[in-house]
């Protein structure tokens, strides 16, 4: 077989190996055990819009009142495509991972892309089945997120932008800014590879860069539709949980971040496990092993992205924001892994070793696939005992229960807002007053309750249901 047709079968065999290690659970609900509120609130995003408003310009959750409930996120673009394929062909979870699945088969061949133009084959090889098989990608690759779409832009803005780098195609340039502000509109921390670019430039043209007019219009493109969006998010949201949240709790906080040792510590625990202790290893022996002359794209890279790990996500602690430095450990780990040589012999001792900690790290993560049955019974009584427009008023903090039984209403007992009274009286009288119907504990689980809730709604109230899984009449 001559080596054009052997290239192509591994790299096609490869691509299927990734797409098929996240068909398993494909359909389940968006109560999975690792996190299930993200997911959830995603899912309904979608229905929200082919049920309520078919504008992607107005996402809704249905929380904390009654529709409409217009919320400050990221644009739409994965739940609009959930929502289209509803549209067509009927509300079905698989379609909904489907759409995080592809954009993340998108990302894998921009990376593959960028590996073998700067190394080759077999090391781009190596390197996407090291960014499929990571315990993070693993799950959230095929969770109903934005994550998979913004690793998608964000990989495609750095492979364009460093073509450019090497032809100075305008077109090329355009092409990156545009993935550079759909990255941007998906995740912001995404916002930092434009400290890489940054880099390639000053050392490309020193400050002159910053006299290209081009480079202007790269910026303008990819940051104000990105201001434009913020602010129209903004001027329509009605619920402020999440209003403004980068603003409010990342940024006062980024700076004194890199002065704390624990800031280092979490990013270094993390970003193990997020990689897997397998990979360490090829990961670190790459970095030390790396070039100036050869590697400085990928240095410049890594080092942006770490930038990002203390900035950002030391600081807001959600874990899968760590998903952003997945590609750039791919590659100092493929690029080791190219050491061990091109023999075909090797080549295929590799990939089946990569293919045994695929499995180990899959098992790693299963319990994270785990749905959780109390909320879907939960929610099957909620949708039992009521109608689609009635109000709900449930009693965990985290909005999954609503979002399930696919109706709208409050979370109780959170006080977060000013205008609802405290006290479980004070609270279900207001809330009846403003439309709920009925009440939905969870198991019995009121969020932050010391007895006296529970007390009143049961001295008060019609239970309706049986055993652990019940609903409260409250009018």
């Amino acid at each position: 077989m001559n080596n054009k047709r052997w290239n192509l079968i591994v790299t096609i065999l490869v691509f299927l190996f990734i797409f098929a290690i996240r068909i398993p659970h494909i359909n389940n609900s968006p109560c999975e055990q690792g996190d299930f509120w993200r997911q959830s609130d995603t899912e309904s995003i979608a229905r929200n819009f082919l049920e309520d408003k078919f504008n992607i310009f107005y996402p809704q959750f249905n929380y904390d009142g009654k529709k409409p409930n217009y919320v400050q996120l990221e644009f739409q673009i994965t739940t609009f495509l959930i929502a289209l394929l509803y549209k067509v062909f009927g509300y079905h979870y698989y379609l909904a991972r489907l759409v995080p699945i592809t954009f993340f088969m998108g990302s894998s061949i921009y990376l593959y892309l960028i590996v073998k133009r700067y190394y080759g084959n077999p090391v781009a090889w190596y390197a996407i089945i090291a960014y499929a098989i990571m315990p993070i990608n693993i799950y959230y690759t095929r969770a109903i997120m934005p994550e998979s779409a913004a690793l998608f832009f964000f990989i495609g803005a750095f492979y364009y932008f460093t073509k450019w780098y090497d032809n100075e195609k305008l077109s090329t340039l355009f092409i990156s800014a545009i993935f550079t502000c759909l990255s941007i509109s998906q995740k912001t921390p995404t916002i930092f590879i434009g400290l890489a670019m940054i880099f390639l430039l000053i050392k490309k043209y020193r400050f002159r860069f910053l006299l290209k007019w081009e480079l202007w219009i790269f910026a303008l493109i990819s940051l104000l539709p990105n201001i434009i969006y913020i602010q129209w998010s903004r001027s329509i949201a009605e619920f402020d949980y999440v209003t403004n949240i980068g603003l409010l709790h990342i940024v006062p906080k980024s700076l004194k971040a890199f002065l704390d040792i624990e800031s280092y510590k979490f990013a270094g625990g993390e970003i193990a496990a997020a990689i897997s202790p397998g990979l360490i290893v090829p990961i670190i022996a790459g970095l030390i092993d790396s070039k100036w002359t050869k590697d400085y794209p990928i240095i410049f890279w890594t080092a942006a992205m770490l930038l990002e790990v203390i900035a950002v996500v030391a600081v807001i602690k959600l874990k899968y924001y760590f998903i952003f430095t997945t590609p750039i450990a791919a590659i100092w780990a493929g690029k080791n892994l190219g050491k061990l040589g091109n023999g075909r012999r090797i080549i295929f001792s590799v990939l089946m070793g990569l293919s045994v900690l695929a499995i180990w790290n899959y098992k790693g993560c299963k319990s994270f696939f785990v749905e959780k049955d109390n909320i879907l019974k939960q929610a099957e009584v909620i949708r039992m005992y009521t109608e689609q427009d009635d109000l709900v008023v449930i009693g965990t903090v985290e909005p999954t229960l609503l979002n399930q039984s696919r109706r709208s209403g409050w979370r109780a007992n959170i006080k977060y807002y000013k205008e609802i009274p405290t006290g479980a009286e004070k609270e279900i009288h207001y809330l009846v007053e403003k439309g709920a119907k009925y009440f939905s504990p969870l198991g019995g689980y009121i969020y932050g309750d010391d007895g006296s809730y529970r007390k009143y709604l049961d001295d008060n109230f019609e239970k309706l249901g049986e055993g652990d899984y019940f609903i409260y009449k409250l009018r």
